[in-house]
């Protein structure tokens, strides 16, 4: 036993094994970036701070032994030796007849053998698991992580020489739509918009450049019209529908100009998708969407849209001539070709 325990050297090895890693977000340290305008679910434009938040990283931990027993190569050593030198006595012993070397040499010879061969016997590997450890803590990338609303009173976009102006409330939503500005019925990914937004923010004037993408906005008309506070529904066309209309009215009524137009389908075949669009002497007007939507045959409406204005754009407005038409459009391309046409001084 004490022969083949020397043949072996067993060594005990710790180590540290990481597992699975959780990565936590930490909002409570979120950075604010750059604002921007973000396009909403139903084209509503929101003024926001996107988060970034930092993130700290949990990695599971547990330690582990390796116990290995391993040859000991002093005891291969020792035994090969005392076999060659048993060997030699041996041969010796035989050669000249004396049987004490001979006999010498088989003991030596049966000690080295063991000593030789037992290292390369037995050999082994375990991994024995060892007592749980604390998960390691490390820090993490930062992560996007939502927004919030810009802190700002009102905003002024330049879009293709249109000025738009309007309150934001206090989630950020400004109080002109996409809509109001791109046809919901006719949005494409080609209806792209550049801007550039003037904000009267809560810690001093921002300037924010963006694009209401054409995609986005596609994607997003559905949900406007869904939505809207007019009958959106557009069917087939089964009988021509007669729609006339007065030239549109037009007043100023504190900051806000309001644009309105009675019109009136004298069938025989109901309307679809009925709107005008809006082109305007004044950049402030320019570029709007009026939307009718369904009008039956038989049926009258009125339909107003008010438009905000800047403090600089109403007093411009006062007392100042504009011109004001708006090509009727409908789902079937039924609607009167002769625009509807307003000039003179707002009431």
């Amino acid at each position: 036993m004490v022969v083949l325990a020397s043949c072996h050297v067993t060594t005990a090895i710790d180590d540290t094994q990481y597992g699975a890693v959780q990565r936590v977000r930490h909002p409570e340290g979120a950075i604010a970036r750059a604002p921007s305008v973000a396009l909403g679910e139903a084209g509503a434009l929101r003024f926001v701070e996107p988060l970034d938040c930092p993130s700290e990283e949990i990695v599971e931990a547990h330690t582990t032994t390796e116990i290995a027993t391993r040859p000991n190569l002093a005891t291969f050593v020792v035994g090969v030796v005392a076999t060659a030198a048993g060997g030699v006595l041996a041969t010796r012993g035989l050669a000249d007849g004396d049987a004490l070397y001979a006999i010498a040499g088989g003991v030596t010879t049966a000690v080295g053998l063991p000593l030789a061969i037992g290292p390369w016997l037995g050999n082994r590997r375990e991994l024995r698991a060892g007592p749980a450890i604390a998960p390691v803590h490390r820090p993490g990338p930062s992560e996007p992580c939502g927004d919030r609303p810009l802190a700002a009173r009102a905003a002024t976009l330049a879009i293709r020489g249109r000025e738009v102006y309007g309150a934001i409330d206090r989630d950020g939503v400004f109080a002109v739509p996409a809509f109001q500005l791109v046809d919901a019925y006719t949005a494409t990914p080609a209806s792209s918009l550049d801007f550039t937004a003037l904000v009267d923010a809560a810690g001093g004037p921002r300037t924010i450049a963006g694009v209401l993408d054409g995609g986005a906005l596609a994607a997003r008309a559905a949900a406007f019209l869904a939505r809207a506070d007019f009958d959106a529904k557009v069917e087939p066309l089964r009988l021509v529908p007669n729609v006339t209309a007065t030239p549109p009215a037009v007043a100023l009524a504190g900051d806000a100009i309001r644009v309105s137009v009675a019109l009136r389908n004298d069938g025989p075949g109901d309307a679809f998708a009925l709107r005008g669009a809006i082109t305007a002497s004044h950049r402030a007007i320019d570029g709007r969407i009026l939307y009718i939507g369904r009008l039956a045959r038989g049926a009258s409406i009125v339909r107003e849209l008010a438009i905000p204005l800047s403090r600089a754009a109403a007093d411009a407005l006062r007392g100042t001539p504009i011109e004001i038409s708006i090509e009727l459009r409908d789902a079937h391309g039924t609607a009167p070709a002769t625009p509807l046409r307003f000039r003179g001084v707002p009431r």
